[in-house]
């Protein structure tokens, strides 16, 4: 039987100084779940920019170069977070 390939999807808006601490803590949890066999390794977590206005989009840049887990795509100004997690989830792969 498959694993599933998990996606999870997070908007976010003006989230530079967080984005440091949870992004680690999404891909501990991510890693986990993979070590368990809960789910697929090629799960992922994909942020949507909802067109923030501080370094948050910088810093998926660099959070993409170091994990290849981490995925994003970025608004051009704020839709809000239903449109973010509309956009999100139609970008989604997996199960």
């Amino acid at each position: 039987m498959n694993k599933p390939v998990l996606m999870i999807v997070i908007p976010v808006y003006n989230e530079e100084s967080v984005l440091p601490l949870t992004a680690p803590r999404f891909l501990q949890v991510l890693q986990r779940m993979i070590g368990e066999g809960m789910i697929d390794p090629t799960s992922r977590v994909l942020f949507v920019n909802d067109g923030s206005r501080d370094g948050t989009l910088a810093q998926f840049e660099k959070l993409h170069e170091r994990d290849e887990r981490v995925h994003f795509i970025s608004f051009s100004r704020n839709f809000g977070k239903e449109s973010a997690m509309f956009a999100g989830m139609e970008a989604a792969t997996g199960d």
